[in-house]
């Protein structure tokens, strides 16, 4: 138990999530590994801030929680937030009670899972996110889902061109991923002008 908690210090900050696959490097079985982690966080040396993630020190925050575990760790991207959670994050004044993100990392196609006692609602993804196309499917998610809010249509149209500005997306990154969303997506596609912003 010692040296697992000496192997957390040396390699993790006060704070920052630990995965229990990440120590799975260790020479220790996987019930071992679990039963000397409840015996830590029983002692109060770490704690748990949800189902296989650990600190120690200072509470982390759930979006910290949530980036690790969901979006993006070891300089790969496997995720990133949709709907509310989006907007709110672009600027637009939208309430927004429950993160909402979208994973390679999930077994099950959709769950409200609580991160230190807030709910984050996890989707897993039909299609392979990585860090050459998370933001295009990000944007195509944004598009699937726009006609369903109450939007200063100024603010979307400069807030969508900045997005595709951003991460200078062209229309083949969307012919080559628009397939895969439903009709209201293409439909949006066109009633807001989308190809009109996409770079060329």
């Amino acid at each position: 138990m010692k040296d697992l908690l000496k192997f957390i210090k040396d390699n993790y900050k006060e704070g920052e999530p630990i995965l229990l696959k990440d120590l799975k490097c260790l020479d220790i079985s996987y019930d071992n590994l679990r039963q000397k982690l409840k015996k830590l966080t029983d002692s109060n040396l770490i704690y748990r801030a949800t189902d296989g993630i650990y600190y120690y020190g200072n509470k982390p925050t759930v979006e910290e929680v949530a980036q690790k575990r969901f979006i993006s760790r070891n300089n790969q991207i496997f995720g990133y937030y949709i709907k509310n959670s989006l907007l709110s994050r672009m600027g637009f004044e939208i309430k927004n009670d429950c993160d909402e993100i979208i994973t390679n990392e999930f077994g099950a196609i959709v769950r409200d899972i609580d991160i230190l006692g807030s709910k984050v609602r996890v989707r897993r993804s039909k299609i392979e996110i990585d860090k050459n196309n998370y933001y295009i499917l990000q944007l195509l998610d944004l598009i699937k889902d726009l006609s369903k809010y109450k939007l200063n249509e100024v603010m979307v149209e400069k807030s969508l061109k900045d997005f595709v500005n951003e991460y200078k997306i062209t229309k083949d990154d969307i012919d080559k991923y628009i397939c895969y969303y439903p009709y209201v997506t293409f439909k949006n596609y066109y009633k807001y002008n989308i190809e009109n912003i996409l770079v060329n």
